[in-house]
């Protein structure tokens, strides 16, 4: 399917963004990188970047000493990870954990605790660093006592945190958490930090790029680059499960909703789905206000019948490439609308441009009401739908638009980008057609009159050197022969024999017909007569 002009705008568009985002990309991944700017993170987010830390801690290479610090806030969230700690410390590793929650706290052997203050800032922390030798790995968030929508319970919990693998960066969180937890820490564990920061952090002539090396810097783009997938992969069910929801109402809708008599169309009260406020699981819904003044002309108001074939052309061509949870409307006696849940810029555009190749082939026949105006469309999830934004943004092209191109309208209050273009004006402009008479609409086959064929060879084309319209046609079948006569009792009754048929009847067949049964009904020898008695005689006596 060729692209049309509304989907090849919106794709250049989205092109010529990500090529100019390329350089700001690279910033913003060398800062994630770096742990120079933290970011937004649910708590279901955090458990699984500290599982990742602790599982290459003790699957990887080691390299003594090794320290690893966690802050848990509470007790009860340590206890699930209790067994992974245990066993880092049987491996030989310096091993500190701390939470706020007071009493009496039970921790595997050879693990240090400190109980933190509930009002110190390290309270509000969870994090876990581990620094070696020749590695390291950070995790640094702060409760910001708030919760996503979009998840449920303890997962919608959101923290503002940094993280990656950069050993630098490791050593410079480590370094923090040393001052921050002070003599809480054992002495032979401040000992051990000293002494690895001492050895381990850059010297003054060493380049101390918070990021850390260059591979460094690749591991941890590219784990952000996979939790980035991984988000939006989760967002997309999310999205899919919303969409699926809104099928359903959107199906009883339609059903509850007032029809347009002249359309077959739902009426402006389908949109009552879409009143409520907007929330996190909002889905983001594609709409299109189409406006064809060639719907408010004279045709239609002095013919009802044109108004009927031209609102149900429109119909037709807007519903033809929707799926099953789109809807087409029709708001008024000239503005329509496409609703497309779910629905990409893309998308959008792409359904734009095929109910415009649409709406213009319905212009060329009868009865000649041109299906061209303009259309703006946006992606949104403001509720109620922005229909009134789309309607101001229709004056960025006349309502006679020519063959303009798509107009950017800018962005509503909402932030919803608004495209505008002309629509159903491809190909030839429409040309009236006269209403086909009653006598023609009801022709049969019998009553078309065959065309004189001109005289000559040219076939009337006025071109010399053109061949005749037959030069290419298969050679003429000779007439097949007659079926042979045979008696036809039923069509030729009467009391002695055959008869000819002569008047009318001789010259057309149903003439004929009428007369058989004329005589069958009204026979030489009245009603009781035996259409089949001159045929027995004809065999002999016998039937057959």
């Amino acid at each position: 399917m060729s692209e049309g002009p509304l989907a090849h705008a919106v794709r250049v568009a989205s092109e010529q963004a990500y090529v100019d985002g390329l350089s700001e990309g690279r910033r913003e991944a060398w800062e994630r990188a770096s742990g120079a700017r933290p970011e937004p993170a649910s708590k279901r987010l955090l458990v699984h970047l500290s599982h990742s830390i602790e599982r290459a801690v003790m699957s990887g290479p080691r390299e003594d000493p090794t320290v690893v610090v966690a802050l848990f806030q509470q007790l009860r969230f340590f206890d699930r990870e209790r067994e992974v700690y245990a066993r880092m410390a049987q491996a030989g590793m310096h091993v500190v954990v701390a939470f706020a929650d007071g009493g009496v706290h039970d921790v595997p052997d050879g693990v240090h605790l400190v109980v933190l203050d509930p009002d110190e800032p390290l309270a509000s922390e969870w994090s876990v660093v581990a620094l070696g030798p020749g590695a390291g790995a950070f995790l640094v968030a702060t409760d910001q006592y708030a919760r996503d929508p979009r998840e449920r319970g303890e997962a919608g919990r959101v923290f503002l945190g940094r993280w990656g693998y950069a050993r630098a960066q490791a050593g410079t969180e480590l370094a923090r958490l040393r001052f921050a937890l002070g003599d809480r820490l054992p002495a032979s564990v401040r000992r051990t930090v000293d002494e690895l920061l001492g050895s381990s952090m850059p010297t003054g002539g060493d380049p101390a790029a918070s990021a850390g090396t260059t591979g460094e810097a690749w591991a941890t783009t590219s784990l952000n680059h996979m939790i980035d997938r991984l988000l939006s992969a989760r967002a997309g069910a999310r999205e899919l499960r919303s969409q699926l929801a809104d099928a359903q109402r959107a199906a009883a809708a339609r059903a509850a909703a007032a029809v347009d008599p002249a359309s077959g169309l739902p009426t402006a009260e389908a949109l009552d789905r879409f009143a409520g406020p907007a929330g996190p699981e909002t889905l983001p819904v594609g709409v299109a206000l189409f406006d064809l003044p060639g719907l408010d002309g004279s045709v239609v108001h002095d013919d009802d019948r044109a108004a009927w074939f031209a609102a149900h052309q429109v119909a037709a061509a807007m519903t033809q490439p929707l799926g099953p949870v789109d809807a087409a409307l029709r708001l008024s006696e000239r503005e329509f609308a496409l609703v497309v849940p779910g629905a990409s810029d893309r998308h959008l555009a792409g359904l734009c441009d095929r109910v415009g190749e649409r709406l213009a082939l319905a212009s060329q026949g009868w009865p000649g009401i041109a299906l061209a105006g303009r259309v703006a469309f946006a992606v949104t999830a403001t509720r109620p739908l922005p229909l009134a934004d789309l309607r101001e943004a229709l004056a960025h092209l006349p309502e006679e638009p020519g063959d303009a191109g798509p107009v950017d309208a800018g962005r509503n209050p909402a932030g919803d980008r608004i495209v505008v273009a002309a629509t159903g004006r491809e190909g030839a402009p429409p040309r009236p057609s006269p209403e086909p008479s009653a006598a023609a609409r009801h022709r049969g086959p019998d009553d078309v009159t065959p065309r004189p064929r001109p005289a000559g060879n040219g076939g009337g084309s006025g071109d010399p050197v053109a061949p005749p319209p037959d030069a290419h046609a298969p050679p003429p079948r000779p007439a097949p022969a007659p079926p042979p006569s045979r008696p036809r009792p039923y069509l030729d009754a009467s009391s002695t024999g055959p008869q000819p048929v002569t008047g009318d009847a001789a010259a057309d067949p149903r003439a004929a017909a009428q007369e058989a049964l004329r005589r069958l009904v009204q026979g030489d020898r009245g009603a009781d007569y035996d259409v089949f008695a001159d045929r027995h005689r004809d065999n002999g006596g016998h039937p057959g």
